[in-house]
């Protein structure tokens, strides 16, 4: 009996010790993809070497490689880092998620929407055609589409199986800063430095509606999680509220006294929260149209807001370097 006993243990220690191989092999081969795939060899003469001090892969094959007479001082252990995703040539602006986290999209200075693999870092795919810095970049609900907005006054629409343009939506008369899905996928908004919110069906790529009041650009657009409704923020230091089903105005939020930089709804859709150069969050009251809250303690301008799943904290990231809860 103390002999299973011992094997059993013996056993589970070797399976401790695959899966922690393979999770340093897996670690290992994230880092230093491009040089594998690049110059195989370079994985002794570099890679192995700068591999941190606990690493099993490094402690395994180091050794074997006599000619290296003195290491160089590097990390402990392997940090959060995974790997680092390169081929854009300009700045980055966006980077999104697809809805079942498999595929990453960046949008970039250089023009372009890249695809990424999340699993190996691996290219998915240049989408090439818009003829200025493309701002933004959303998956749909469905992650078969991804919508690109641009300074060239586009908006794109592309199939991310095969990276292939589905459309171009012309309309914008001058930058496009935002681009967003409906809930149900069967609408996308634009929001642009021409005053206005454009509606379009992702189908057709038909023009079904223009949102039009704010008196400067609009920043960012959002639909409430139900569909129904549409949250603009714009220069002009206001953020409205649309009905999507009349296409007009209920509602026009105001206290900000600068640019609104940033919108989000909560996921109840009963609050929605505005970030402005006023160095102030705002929470307002979706059913009344009044000022709930003003977030202060910022000594710089608020551009970015996000509500946690359950709706119960809010996340806000400055130019004075802080995120805040």
């Amino acid at each position: 009996m103390k002999e299973v006993m011992l094997n059993r243990k013996e056993k589970l220690g070797v399976c401790q010790r695959l899966l922690e191989f393979a999770y340093d092999a897996r670690q290992f081969i994230l880092h230093y993809r491009s040089i594998i795939e690049m110059a195989p060899l370079q994985v002794y003469s570099t890679a192995l070497v700068f591999t941190p001090e606990t690493s099993i892969v490094q402690k395994q094959y180091l050794k074997r490689i006599p000619w290296i007479l003195m290491k160089p001082k590097v990390i402990h252990k392997w940090s959060l880092l995974i790997q680092i995703l390169n081929g854009h040539s300009g700045w980055i602006n966006t980077v999104m998620f697809s809805p079942d986290g498999k595929l990453a999209a960046s949008a970039s200075a250089d023009n372009t929407v890249r695809l990424w693999d999340t699993a190996t870092g691996g290219s998915c795919g240049v989408l090439e055609g818009h003829s200025n810095w493309v701002r933004a970049v959303v998956f749909s609900p469905d992650g078969k589409l991804v919508a690109s907005a641009s300074n060239d006054n586009t908006v794109r629409l592309w199939d991310t199986a095969t990276g292939g343009s589905c459309g171009v939506l012309k309309g914008h008369s001058n930058y496009v800063r935002a681009v967003v899905f409906s809930p149900d996928g069967k609408l996308v908004t634009s929001a642009s430095g021409d005053k206005t919110v454009r509606l379009w069906d992702t189908a057709t790529g038909r023009l079904c509606g223009v949102l039009e009041s704010h008196s400067n650009w609009v920043r960012a657009v959002v639909f409430s999680p139900d569909g129904k409704l549409v949250v603009s923020v714009s220069d002009d230091k206001t953020v409205r509220l649309w009905d999507l089903a009349t296409r007009g105005s209920c509602g026009v939020l105001e206290g900000h006294s600068n640019y609104v930089s940033a919108v989000v709804f909560s996921p109840d859709k009963k609050l929605v929260a505005s970030t402005s150069y006023d160095t102030t969050v705002r929470l307002w009251d979706t059913a009344t149209g009044g000022s709930c809250r003003v977030l202060q303690g910022y000594s710089n301008w608020v551009k970015a807001v996000a509500f946690s799943p359950d709706g119960k904290l809010v996340a806000t990231a400055s130019d004075d370097k802080t995120v805040k809860l």
